[in-house]
């Protein structure tokens, strides 16, 4: 009788280097065991001693700098916050992004950062997309150590005469780590 189990993967993480996206190859290994198929009992022992070596290649696992970002909304006040974090260890950069619509380019952002929104600023409000003015988003989030970053950003669609082309994204990252902004602002792709 096959039973759906869960497996939890553990990895140490080197202090001294820095946070970058890496995939690892997966695969099961197990031993078969047959079953009688009136009882549905096994036959031989469930202690891994009976039964044959098998294996089982799963998908790669890819980590990158979001997995290690927790999504919180409990910083306080973003205005505040952003100001009391300062210029010091800020990242300002500046992107072309393939998006078609203001929408998707929100949510594409939160998902290349793992960061949450704040203030309610990751829903668009309905408007012209491309005469309007940029979106602005605020994202919050502590990263691995504890270190709190928060993110600006501002979206605005450009377009040509006849269809719209893609996404301006103008983003600044602040914590109190450099390596930290500057890995978070790398994310965006």
């Amino acid at each position: 009788m096959a039973k759906k189990e869960h497996c939890y993967v553990i990895l140490e993480r080197d202090l001294g280097c820095q946070i970058e996206s890496s995939t690892f190859s997966c695969e099961l290994h197990f031993k078969v065991l047959d079953v009688d198929p009136s009882t549905g009992e096994p036959d031989g022992e469930v202690d891994g001693t009976d039964g044959f070596p098998e294996e089982y290649p799963l998908e790669q696992l890819e980590i990158s700098p979001p997995d290690y970002m927790a999504k919180v909304n409990n910083l306080g006040d973003f205005r505040r916050g952003w100001e009391q974090l300062g210029t010091d260890f800020e990242v300002v950069e500046k992107f072309a992004l393939q998006f078609r619509r203001l929408e998707e380019a929100v949510s594409g952002v939160l998902d290349f950062l793992g960061m949450q929104a704040c203030d309610g600023t990751g829903v668009v409000q309905p408007r012209n997309e491309v005469l309007g003015p940029p979106h602005t988003l605020h994202l919050c989030g502590v990263f691995v150590g504890n270190i709190p970053v928060l993110v600006r950003a501002q979206l605005g669609m450009t377009k040509t005469e006849e269809e719209t082309i893609g996404c301006i994204l103008k983003i600044a990252v602040r914590s109190n780590d450099p390596d930290v902004s500057r890995t978070i602002a790398d994310c965006i792709h």
